[in-house]
């Protein structure tokens, strides 16, 4: 007798729907970081403040970093301490030069670890070192899981227009905040060109 053949099943994808699946889940990331920020600042000081260099409700370090773990670590599944591991350092690499670039280019910090632990040049520390590692393994072992099992669930037409809706939105922000970035109190320290001395903007 023949051998049985496989049905495809639902969880079959195409690689259109794993593309789109990781745009969505970019958005997704860079939308719970800029909540994750708002919410940290309010409780810290009592004020809302619309976090990040763009003006939109995301944050793209938090959407390339969730991406960058989804990409490249989930495959280390069944490894947790490699996941950690690879994620703190990948993700601490991605925030350094992400700073470097906004302070070099932009001459503002929107964020500055300096007097914390094992802070190098305000740009990282320990504890947001120690931070990507757990958003690591959240990640890997309970948020991307549970949005693809959600996203794999849309039509794919549906699916493809909200992505070509966040995308188009997402860039006429990016192009917009490139001349005119999101700054001011609670938000940006400007960095003097000439002394490279850190001024609060308050």
């Amino acid at each position: 007798m023949p051998a049985p053949t496989k049905s495809p099943t639902k969880h079959t994808l195409t690689t259109e729907n794993i593309i789109l699946n990781y745009i969505l889940f970019f958005f997704v990331c860079a939308f719970i970081g800029w909540i994750w920020e708002v919410i940290l600042f309010v409780f810290m000081t009592g004020n809302f403040v619309n976090r990040g260099v763009l003006h939109g409700p995301w944050l793209p370090i938090y959407g390339c970093g969730g991406l960058l773990i989804a990409l490249c670590f989930e495959r280390f599944k069944k490894h947790p301490v490699t996941v950690f591991l690879a994620s703190a350092i990948g993700c601490g690499i991605l925030e350094y030069f992400t700073g470097w670039y906004l302070e070099t280019f932009k001459h503002l910090k929107w964020w500055d670890y300096t007097g914390q632990f094992l802070s190098l040049h305000g740009r990282i520390c320990f504890t947001s070192i120690l931070s990507f590692g757990l958003c690591g393994l959240a990640i890997v072992y309970f948020l991307y899981p549970f949005f693809t099992n959600l996203f794999n669930r849309l039509n794919l037409r549906p699916k493809k227009f909200l992505c070509l809706v966040l995308i188009l939105v997402f860039l006429g922000d990016f192009i917009y905040s490139s001349d005119v970035p999101n700054t001011g109190e609670g938000i940006t320290n400007e960095i003097s060109t000439t002394s490279n001395i850190i001024v609060s903007q308050s």
